[in-house]
């Protein structure tokens, strides 16, 4: 017997080599489960309402993903959240799309709740927000990382929810096209005529002093055989409003007078005389 032992210890000993290198290389416990995709659910007012749906009802910059169920452990869920600008406001005409920003978080049985925040990111105008299960941006960086085009998408079995919508971009003026609108003056920042001078009546019996320049005394012949006639004192004339023209004039008339007077009466006396 113990040499039938003898003879089957080799071939007991490659049976137990065959037998043990596929427990030795079998991987650990859910390393090779599949986790497939996980069972996400998503909320846009803070967690207070949670849904699966494939269109989210609004556009929105925060969103709350969570793991539903019981996650299986060891497993990992990838989920992003991707902002577009589009040319339209529905999928199918959306057009060219430009990247505007993302955010990723990964999902676990442990940490089975997060938050993406894409709220610098939103679009302006028409725009698309996808929400996907996978830690990849879709920026059209190389073929592998397209951009959602219509009617591919490379989220293609990998979306959990969508957005399209919004409103034109308001068209930016050219620099032919604008010209600069004059601004009204208001009724009330218009000038006032400016008032007319009114003259301060001078009263009667003033006097005004004018720098005036009397003419000098016209002296009238006198023979030296004869007695000198007498001059009647000029008379003295009011000062009044009238401008020194005027004034000038008046007064060398009365000179004028004053002298013919006193001639009149020189010749009067020398007639008398020779009678």
């Amino acid at each position: 017997m113990h040499a039938r032992l003898r003879r089957g210890l080799p071939t007991l000993a490659a049976l137990g080599l065959t037998a043990g290198v596929p427990l030795l290389a079998a991987p650990a416990a859910h390393a090779g489960t599949d986790c497939g995709r996980g069972p996400v659910q998503y909320s846009i007012d803070g967690g207070t309402h949670w849904t699966a749906d494939g269109t989210m009802p609004a556009e929105s910059g925060t969103v709350e993903v969570r793991l539903a169920g019981e996650p299986t452990a060891g497993c990992e869920y990838h989920v992003s959240l991707g902002s577009y600008a589009t040319q339209g406001a529905a999928w199918a005409a959306s057009g060219h799309q430009t990247f505007l920003g993302w955010a990723t978080v990964t999902l676990t049985r442990d940490h089975y709740r997060a938050t993406l925040d894409i709220t610098a990111h939103l679009p302006q105008c028409y725009g698309e927000l996808a929400l996907y299960a996978v830690g990849e941006k879709y920026d059209g960086s190389d073929s592998d990382h397209p951009l959602p085009h219509y009617p591919d998408e490379p989220f293609s079995g990998l979306m959990i929810a969508s957005w399209n919508g919004g409103t034109a971009c308001t068209p930016k003026p050219t620099g032919s096209s604008t010209t600069a609108t004059p601004t009204p003056i208001p009724t009330s920042a218009t000038a006032a005529p400016t008032p007319p001078v009114v003259p301060i009546p001078v009263p009667t019996g003033v006097t005004t002093p004018t720098a005036t320049t009397s003419p000098a005394p016209v002296p009238s012949p006198t023979p030296s055989h004869s007695p000198q006639a007498p001059v009647a004192p000029a008379p003295t004339l009011a000062a009044t409003g009238s401008d020194d023209g005027a004034l000038t004039a008046t007064t060398v008339g009365a000179a004028a007078l004053l002298a013919a007077g006193a001639a009149a009466v020189y010749v009067g006396r020398r007639r008398a005389a020779r009678r």
